[in-house]
């Protein structure tokens, strides 16, 4: 994956990294309302750093109350001109061309945007451990123009099944490469970024909260939404900070070792 150069925008930033919405009760309801206030205090780019929905597909057929609540909550927001900048996650799939694409501003496998003269690099992390192989070959079996083209003519009953199937094991493998982090990977991804102009990269998908700084490069893992209820914010001056919500307390907890 290449980093693209970076997009100067104005006032800051938020990010928000693995929310799975659909795991708690009203949680869909919570995301939009940080959303709301994040507006009220001037924010008007928002980076969605994948896995916002437990899972994500560009397909009708995967529609659901949830699904809907948020997307038009976010075009509310497109509309009022917040841009929303999308980062794929392992659990989104074929969004890009998709109806339900039409409020992102960007989307893709990386991002970046310049602050205060600070360059920040994202991506969601999924394909930064190359040692998790099941992932890797379900990335490659599930994500690719043929799948997309099956599912399009799949019946709906027929693909939420194996939707549902390919999700627990997902959540498998993932779990056990998520116990121990990849730390010399992760410290390469923050090399990579410097090598492509940025002084950090930030990253989702490992659920705990991480930050790797060497003198040729900086890698942070963001906290979960779904765990922890915080996102990242980039003041106008490239200054990064993390930031609880009110409704933490709601907050579904997992345990992941480091």
């Amino acid at each position: 994956m290449r980093f693209p150069a970076p997009t100067k925008v104005p006032g800051s930033v938020a990010i928000f990294a693995d929310a799975h919405l659909g795991q708690a009760e009203k949680d869909g309801e919570d995301f939009l309302a940080a959303l709301e206030a994040l507006y009220e205090r001037g924010f008007r780019t928002v980076v969605l750093l994948g896995d916002i929905f437990h899972y994500f597909i560009g397909s009708r057929k995967f529609e659901t109350p949830l699904l809907r609540q948020v997307l038009d909550g976010w075009a509310s927001l497109a509309a009022r001109g917040v841009s929303f900048r999308y980062i794929e996650g392992n659990r989104d799939f074929f969004l890009d061309g998709s109806p339900f694409a039409v409020s992102f501003a960007a989307y893709g496998l990386t991002d970046g945007l310049e602050l205060g003269g600070k360059r920040y690099a994202f991506v969601h992390g999924d394909r930064v451990n190359t040692s998790d192989l099941p992932y890797r070959f379900f990335r490659v079996l599930s994500k690719n123009p043929v799948s997309r083209a099956v599912l399009k003519v799949m019946p709906g009953a027929l693909a939420r099944t194996i939707v549902k199937q390919t999700e627990a094991r997902l959540y498998t493998t993932n779990f056990k490469h998520k116990t121990h982090l990849p730390h010399e990977a992760l410290v390469e991804e923050g090399r990579r970024a410097r090598r492509a102009g940025y002084e950090e990269v930030l990253i989702g998908h490992f659920h705990v909260e991480k930050h790797y700084e060497e003198a040729d490069g900086i890698a942070r893992i963001l906290p979960a939404w779904l765990e922890e209820r915080k996102h990242a914010e980039i003041a106008p001056d490239g200054t990064l900070t993390i930031v609880e919500e009110p409704s933490a307390s709601r907050a579904v907890k997992r345990t992941y070792a480091q």
